[in-house]
């Protein structure tokens, strides 16, 4: 079988793009990536972008672009995935470089596809091997899983679904959305960032076990989210 396409959640946010990004309200029909355009985006050098690659990219609205949905929730329901084909590295913006693209490369590409997030999301077939969570080590030999211990947890309901955020104190940071049921709790995106890399796994999968608990746990003692700024997006 063919290797999974990867996915990845570059940064899209440049000044080079004629954005007024000051505005009080932006055009989201005008902000997306179209299909059939060329765009760019910067990538960490640990994503090694090769050309001719093709990715799964997830796009987001500016405010979470930056600085994560965390941050402004709502913008989950108005994030896309993208499918792409990289073209090979894009010229810098001729402003100064800003420290949010600091140690980052930037890449052209062509746009191939692109599809709400959730509503890609939750057309998937339920798959037990679409993904798992992450293992941990300790400097004494012992794994955990990346939830079981969170130092803070965070949560907010997208559209019926639950967005479940966290970290673990060691620059480690996990985001999880959910379809939490009477009878079975369904992940559908699972993403760790780490120093060492970064994983977003996309896919309907039932958490069971040591999962589902890690999970529960988790949410039980998350503290409530909300967006940080007031809603500026328009169609």
């Amino acid at each position: 079988m063919p290797a999974p396409m990867r996915t990845l959640a570059p940064l899209f946010w440049s000044p080079d793009l004629g954005i007024d990004y000051a505005a009080p309200s932006l055009s989201l029909d005008q902000l997306l990536p179209k299909v059939g355009q060329t765009a760019s985006a910067y990538f960490e050098r640990l994503d090694h972008i090769q050309p001719g690659e093709t990715l799964q990219l997830i796009w987001c609205p500016p405010v979470s672009d930056l600085n994560g949905w965390s941050e402004q929730p709502s913008e989950i329901a108005q994030s896309h995935l993208l499918r792409v084909r990289i073209d090979g590295a894009a010229p810098m913006p001729p402003a100064p470089l800003l420290d949010i693209h600091q140690g980052q490369q930037r890449y052209r590409f062509q746009v191939l596809s692109c599809t709400p997030l959730l509503a890609f999301l939750q057309a998937q077939p339920l798959d037990p091997a679409a993904w798992q969570l992450v293992r941990i080590g300790d400097e004494h030999g012992n794994t955990r899983l990346n939830w079981d211990a969170p130092r803070w947890c965070a949560r907010a309901q997208v559209q019926g679904l639950t967005y479940l955020v966290a970290g673990d104190g060691h620059e480690g940071h996990m985001q999880m959305l959910l379809e939490v049921g009477e009878q079975q709790w369904v992940g559908l995106l699972s993403v760790y960032l780490s120093p060492g890399g970064n994983d977003y796994d996309l896919g309907r999968r039932v958490l069971e076990g040591p999962e589902l608990r890690s999970i529960r746990q988790a949410l039980a003692k998350a503290r409530p989210l909300s967006d940080s700024q007031d809603a500026y997006l328009e169609r």
